[in-house]
Parts: C-alpha cells; structure tokens; sequence
C-alpha cells in the first residue's frame, strides 16, 4: 500500500511538470495560431497581385577581358486601381560604375538625369507633387552595396521598364579563374539597435521566403580574354544550372537551365583561362588605359621590410545567421586547416562573436604550441552558430584597446557572412587600427555582404576571399595564409612609358602588393584618337623607397582605340572608392599622434565635406552614381492625379541559406503602445495581430488555466 501511494505521488508531480507545460505551451501555441494565419493572408494571390508591382528582372551582360558591362532590367506593373509608387531595394557590386538609368512607360522613354542627391529628391518629390511621374535611382550610404529605386505614380493597368547600365571589375582567383558576380538579394542585416533584424537601406521592406518576381539571365563572353589574346579553357557556375551555347563565332553565350528562377543567391561564374595570366595592358580608350600586374615571389622577397613575429588572431561569426553547413560548418573547417598551419614562434587565438564575444585565452594571445592547440581544436569542433545577432564591433573595439606589443605584427582572420547593419562605424574603426593590424577576410554563405568582406581588407591592408557553397576550404585557407605571411607593400609608385601623352594614375594611392595577386591600375589622359606606332608601351611599377622594380606591363599589339568609356568609368570609380575609403596612418611619437587625433577630431567635418564635394565633382564629370548623388528622371503629364497615389515596397526574397532567419523571427513581436497592435517578422513577411487578437489569445489561456486545474484537482 505504501509503495502503490508513492507511485501515485510521483504521477502526481509528473503530470503537475506536464501541465505547467502544456500551460505555456498554449500561450505559445496561440501566438503561433495567429502567425499562421496572417502567413495565410500575405501568401494570398491577391496579396501578390496587388502588391507587389516588381514582376520581373533580366540580367544582360557582356564580359571582356577583366570587366563586365552589365545591364539590369525591371518590369514594373501595377495591378491595382489607383497609381501607386513602388520602392525595390536590391544590391549591385560597390566597386561597380553605375553610368546609366532610364525608364520606358506607354512607348515613352525618361532617360535620368545624374545630379545631387538632395536636387534629385527635391525634383522627383515635386514632379509627384504637381501629378507627373517620376523616377529615382540612389546608394544607400551606409551599406555602400545597397541601391533603392523609386518608380512614382504608376498609373493602374501601366507597365514600367526600369534599365540600369554599370561596368565592373571582375575577381582573378588562383591566377587564372576569372570570377563574374552578380549579386541578387540583401541578406538580412542584424541591427544592434533594434536588437534584432533591420529592413535595408532606410526602407520598410519585408523579408520574404519566396518571392513571386523571378530573374533572367544572359551573358555574352568574349572567347578571346584581352590584347594578350588569352583563350578560355573552361566556362562553369557554382551558383546555378547553366546552358553554355559553343556555336557564336568569338563569344560563349551563357544562360540560365532553368524557368522561374529565384533571387534567393549570388549569381557565380567561373571562368578558366588556359593559362595563369601575365603582367599586361588589357585595353586601351581613347582617354583611358587598363593595365594588370601580377608581381613574382622573387620581386616581393626584394621588397619586403623585415620580418616580424605575428599573431594571429581568428574572429569568427557565430551568429544564428550562420547557421548552415555553407557558412558555420566551411567555417569549423577552414579554422582547423588554419590550427594544423600557423608557423612556429607565432602567438595565437579565436574569437566568436555574436551579440556578445569570447575569446578562447583570457590573453590576448598564447604561444602556439601542442597543447593550446588541442584545446583551440576541442572548442572549434563543437563550435555552432548559437551566439544571437552579429555584433562586431564589440571585438573589434577590444582588439584596438589591447594592440600588439612592439616586434609584433597582428594578422586576423575573421570569417563572417557579413549579415551586420551598421557597416560605416565597423569599416571606420578598421581603418583607425591599419598601421598595426591587417584583416584577412572570408565572405561565407549564398549571399554575404560583399561590400563589408572587401571592406574590412580594404581598411587594413590586407585582403578579401568569398567562399561559394560546396567549395574547397584549403584553397583559400593556403591563399590567404600565404598572404599574412608577406609584409605589406604599400608604398609604391607606377611609371607610364606613352611617348608624350600624360598619364594620370587611378587610384592614386594604390593598394598593397602581395606576390602572385593581382593588381588592377588605371590611367587617364587627354582624349586621343591613335597613339603613336613608333613608342613601345609600357607600365612599370616601383617601390618607392629603393626604387625595386616589382614588375614592367607591354602591349604587343593595338586592335583599336575604344570608344565605350567603360575603362575611363572604372578609373573614375576607383578614384571615387579612394576618397570613400581613405584611410590616415598615424606617424610620429605617441604624444605628437594623440595630438594629431585631437585635431584630426576638429577638423573631421571639414574635411568630410571637402572630401564629399570632390567626390561629387567626380560623379558628375564621369556621371557615375555615388552615394552622394543620384538618378533622378520626370515624366511630364498632362491631366493625370496622384492625390490617390499608395506606396508598394517591393518585399525581398531572403537567400536559401538564411530561410532560418525568418523562422526564428515568428514568434519575436514588437508592438506599438500608439497604434495598440504588434509587428512580428514572419515566413513570408510581415504581419500583424491586434489588442483585439491578443485578448482572443488570452481568453484561449484562462480556459487553458481552468482545464487545466481541473485535471490536477481530480489528479490529486
């Protein structure tokens, strides 16, 4: 009898624990209930027809040499009754030239106009004001990489054409795989202020799962790779099927296998040369010349300053949008190939970083030896993206706090898919620590933020790698540990042997010499129709120390001048970056640079505004949109009203890899104590419950409460 009481007592207390649980689970459930059915409505068809006026995009590219000239294209219509505006924002490479933005509405063609950005908005917010149309191309300027258009006063049963021209450099990996991309959504960005995730570029765009505007794509790629006449062996995507037509005559003409494809991942194309590229002028313009040096083990070994004992220092992204075997697990891998590695005498250690950061040691760095390794593999093995939002300036901040001790170089590796919003105070910071640490950055996942991985090397001194899905880690871990290895050549200078015709080099501070890297220059000069058939051209580069040779560029041969304007455009560009990025090292004692700071600190408005008026002196010379100017287009009407005119933000279709994204959001609320309703970030975008829904729920939870007593009362 004794026994049989007790098993009763301990049924008791278990389904005491179960209801407790059931009692949350209810409230939980509830929430849940009303998500589902908000998901319900946005998913409708009408919801897609009447809301979304983006019907479809088309992707049109040429690719020559070592640029692309892309063209962009968007069908706008709008389904409903009453004009509306719609907002689309969507990403374009930062280094890309934007030269070019027209609209075509009922046989109409509005081809903008580059101005200011602040005319630009003026123009276009008064054209819709007097009932004309209008339309508006700008960067966002934080993001750098995000571009918001704005097509005003669609009038109902209307289809818009918007087409965006830009040209691009293109990446070299290993030498000889020239890599085009295009990227195709903003990967959510974690707002350290919202403390959760932010609609891009100032926008109240919503994050969607699937979308029901889809993309096209068309490249064209010249069979012979510039006046070298280089041939390509081997054309290949990463990113998607492909059909590759062999049959034109001097080009491979590349398209997508499939129907309906979605924006959900970066566009990659690969393509192999049959050998590893060469010192070489590309192209020449009539005012503009490409050249492209790849300098020797030898001539960097001639080069190089003294050695120095390095640390190295890991910060890795484990935040929960980095949650994928493309973006955490290519990440535990490339580390462990790093811990097998790192060269002896060195000091080391790991970071992770999420809304909060840890490091491995409690120094800042240890001695790498055996048993400090095993401990740092033990940690990575079991490391998960399981540390929230993605704060990075945090360690960042630290790292700066604690710099290296003098005889040391610190060198970090910092892997992330670059989800962060506030991109500006990351890179300044970056910047503010160059003259003794360099960052080696990996780009993880279908769609990272490629502006904020080229940026972090940029700032530093050091250089970017993106790592596509199903890749190789050791080829990028090799590339990039070879390159921490090398001292920095910064100080360089280039020499253009062209006759008498002056040329200007962009940028004029060039970027730091690795061996066997690329180094793109350009140069700028009087518009000329031939050049001289009696010079041999040539490009040399030189430190500017010593005066050591680091490489010398010929051009055999000369086709023809070109007229396009494309590499003048690029010129330009690089030069508008510069000024973007420019970076002051700081010199002298300690006390003569503390000073510096403080009048660096006075005067920084000053010179930020010089800086911004060169740089839109620039953009409006070589019309190149910046973030300090914009696309602005008006479409005179007559007897047209937009007194009835709705706004449509074109929602953004999240990258296959962070879908997780917007699951873990279903159930994080924020309400609005003025309007008495709540916000919610769902499966397929935004949607709402009000004061009225949530006592629905509550009603639901005390018949829950009651049941539930009951059942325990009789229990007992």
């Amino acid at each position: 009898m004794i026994q049989i009481t007790k098993h009763c007592k301990n049924w008791q207390y278990l389904l005491f624990i179960l209801h407790i649980y059931l009692f949350f689970f209810v409230q939980i459930h509830g929430q849940r209930l009303e998500i589902k059915r908000n998901i319900d409505d946005i998913n409708s068809d009408q919801f897609q027809s009447l809301y979304v006026p983006l019907k479809k995009v088309y992707i049109e590219t040429t690719i020559h040499s070592f640029a692309a000239d892309v063209t962009i294209i968007q069908v706008f219509r709008n389904d409903e009754n009453k004009p509306i505006e719609a907002i689309y924002c969507f990403p374009i490479e930062e280094q890309a030239a934007i030269y070019s933005f027209v609209a075509r509405i009922n046989d109409r063609e509005i081809i903008a106009q580059l101005k200011e950005k602040k005319v630009a908005q003026k123009e276009y917010a008064q054209a819709l004001r007097e009932n004309h149309g209008a339309y508006l191309l700008e960067q966002d300027e934080k993001s750098q990489d995000n571009f918001i258009i704005n097509v005003g006063a669609l009038p109902p049963s209307t289809e818009c054409t918007i087409t965006i021209s830009y040209v691009t450099e293109l990446d070299l990996i290993d030498g000889f795989i020239i890599r085009f991309v295009i990227p195709t959504t903003i990967a959510p960005r974690y707002d350290s202020k919202q403390g959760g995730i932010s609609s891009p570029a100032s926008t109240n765009s919503k994050y969607v799962q699937k979308s029901p505007y889809t993309i096209k794509f068309y490249c064209l790629i010249k069979k012979i790779v510039g006046e070298t006449g280089q041939l390509i062996r081997k054309v290949s995507s990463s990113s998607h099927p492909i059909k590759i037509d062999f049959d034109q005559q001097d080009a491979y003409v590349v398209t997508f296998d499939q129907e309906n494809t979605q924006l959900d991942r970066d566009i990659l194309i690969n393509i192999e040369l049959t050998e590893k590229q060469v010192n070489t002028i590309l192209t020449i313009e009539s005012n503009a010349v490409m050249a492209t040096f790849i300098p020797s083990e030898e001539d960097c070994r001639q080069a190089r300053n003294n050695e120095e004992t390095n640390e190295f220092i890991f910060i890795v992204d484990c935040s929960g949008s980095m949650t994928s075997d493309h973006k955490i697990g290519l990440t535990r891998e490339a580390v462990m190939l790093f811990l097998k590695s790192l060269p002896d005498n060195s000091q080391f250690n790991i970071i992770r970083f999420g809304s909060d950061f840890t490091a491995l040691f409690s120094e800042i760095t240890v001695v790498y030896n055996q048993a400090n390794i095993r401990q740092a593999q033990q940690m990575v093995s079991h490391m998960q993206a399981n540390l929230g939002g993605t704060e990075l300036l945090a360690p960042l901040q630290w790292l700066k706090k604690h710099p290296p001790v003098k005889g040391r170089s610190r060198q970090i590796f910092l892997l992330t898919d670059g989800e962060i919003s506030d991109v500006s105070a990351v890179l300044d910071l970056c910047r503010s620590m160059a003259s003794s640490t360099r960052i080696f950055s990996f780009g993880l996942g279908m769609s990272p933020s490629r502006a904020l991985v080229k940026g972090l090397a940029r700032a530093t001194n050091g250089r970017f790698v993106f790592i596509p899905p199903n890749s190789r880690v050791d080829v990028y871990v090799k590339e990039q540990l070879h390159r921490a290895l090398q001292p920095s050549i910064t100080n360089v200078q280039v020499i253009w042997n062209f006759g008498e015709i002056d040329v200007h080099t962009a940028p004029t501070q060039l970027p730091p010499v690795y061996a066997n890297d690329r180094l793109i220059i350009y140069g700028l000069m009087d518009n000329i129709s031939t050049l001289p058939s009696d010079v041999n051209l040539s490009v040399e580069l030189y430190t500017k120390e010593d005066h050591h040779r680091l490489g010398e560029a010929r051009i055999e041969r000369i086709s023809s001048i070109d007229n396009k304007g494309s590499i003048a455009r690029l010129a330009a560009k690089a030069l508008i970056l510069e000024l973007q990025h420019a970076k002051k090292a700081p010199t002298g004692s300690l006390q003569s640079r503390f000073q510096d700071e403080i009048d660096l600190k006075e005067n920084t408005t000053e010179m930020e505004e010089t800086t911004k008026k060169r740089i839109i002196e620039l953009s409006l010379n070589y019309s190149i949109l910046t973030p300090y100017t914009a696309f602005v287009g008006i479409e005179k009407r007559i007897n047209q009203s937009n007194i009835d005119m709705v706004l449509r933000e074109v929602p953004i279709q999240v990258s296959a890899d962070d879908q997780h994204l917007i699951l873990s959001s279903m159930i994080t609320n924020r309400c609005d104590p003025s309007s008495g309703s709540c916000s919610f970030l769902s499966l397929n975008g935004m949607g709402s419950f009000n004061s009225g829904q949530h006592q629905m729920i509550s009603h639901m939870t005390i018949l829950a409460s009651f049941l539930l007593f009951l059942a325990f009362f009789f229990t007992v």
